[in-house]
């Protein structure tokens, strides 16, 4: 009895070490990503056949406001098109990145001549490493959300996929979202919505979209070097067909890593010099699309300000997934 009486201490002691260890290693029950989507109220141009007559007309149309944020901005009849506007009483303002890797002098001459046009800009908020966002949000009730800068090469060279978003919800957040930048406030998002937005959403919400694929992914991006998202492609692989498509590595050396990776992990990877690949699209078991700014890229979704949309509308899907074919029947297989 005296025995027990002098080892209770000891037993309480190892007890409580055994209700504290598992006590902070049970893994909490995680909530599922909600994946929303627009089904309505959404069209898509795909370039460089639709060239730049869907923006410039939406443009010409605006009858208020026209709010642009936008990576890079160089293509002149853009320019004239927002100059017009700022002539014919529309409240016009541009926000460009000040600082675009490879842009070189272009924003700096675009906003020198929108100033002595009328147009109200200003530089993109310096809190981003990055402002690779590119939407035209008109009278606060449509919004593209573009894969391309407004560059004449954007229109006429690359592969890219643009929405047009007529749902003012939509357009409402986007707009919301240029105002805080512009003030250099902190958005919030402040409800769920079709949206993605780097870098508050964008993470979670790409990664459950490849991870929810259970028949087929296709991907046709510019960018890729983030491990998590790999993983979760490699992993996709392991049970349905996954298909990626690249710029050429002459043309994106950084894809090389992340390109071999998916390559041994059975994901099929091919390149395509020409239309250039700036394309950001995630095509989940033909059902399901993302369409955007960001690229799979660890800066991109954690760093950079950007916009993205979430799109199940089967007409938009068709398009998208007849062009991915096309595009993958003329690129060349990665070495």
């Amino acid at each position: 009895m005296s025995f027990l009486r002098k080892s209770l201490p000891l037993l309480f002691l190892i007890a409580a070490v055994y209700i504290w260890y598992f006590a902070s290693h049970i893994v909490p029950a995680t909530t599922p990503v909600k994946v929303l989507t627009a089904g309505s109220n959404v069209s898509l141009f795909v370039q460089p056949s639709s060239g730049k007559d869907p923006i410039i007309s939406q443009i010409n149309a605006a009858q208020k406001e026209i709010l642009v944020e936008v990576y890079l901005l160089s293509d002149k009849d853009v320019i004239k098109a927002l100059e017009d506007a700022s002539k014919r009483g529309i409240s016009v303002k541009v926000m460009m990145e000040q600082h675009p890797f490879g842009g070189g002098n272009l924003n700096p001459t675009t906003k020198k001549g929108l100033d002595q046009s009328g147009v109200q800009t200003n530089w993109t908020n310096p809190d981003f490493s990055l402002t690779h966002e590119k939407t035209i949000t008109i009278d606060g009730q449509k919004v593209f959300v573009l894969n391309q800068n407004l560059t004449t090469s954007a229109f006429s060279k690359n592969r890219e996929y643009d929405i047009f978003d007529t749902n003012p919800v939509d357009a409402n957040i986007v707009r919301t979202i240029f105002y805080d930048d512009w003030q250099r406030k902190s958005f919030e998002p402040n409800s769920d919505s079709d949206l993605i937005i780097s870098p508050l959403t964008s993470r979670k919400i790409l990664t459950a979209l490849i991870s929810k694929s259970s028949k087929s992914l296709d991907i046709e991006v510019e960018d890729i070097n983030d491990t998590s998202v790999v993983s979760a492609i490699a992993q996709d692989a392991g049970h349905e067909k996954v298909r990626i498509i690249t710029p050429s590595l002459s043309q994106i050396s950084s894809n090389s890593k992340a390109l071999q990776t998916l390559k041994t992990n059975n994901v099929e990877v091919k390149y395509l010099s020409s239309p250039y690949i700036h394309s950001k699209l995630i095509l989940s078991d033909e059902e399901t699309a993302y369409v955007g700014s960001i690229n799979l890229s660890s800066q991109s979704m954690d760093e950079n300000r950007e916009v993205g949309i979430i799109i199940s509308n089967p007409e938009i899907i068709n398009t998208l997934s007849q062009t991915f074919e096309s595009d993958w029947n003329k690129a060349k297989i990665y070495p």
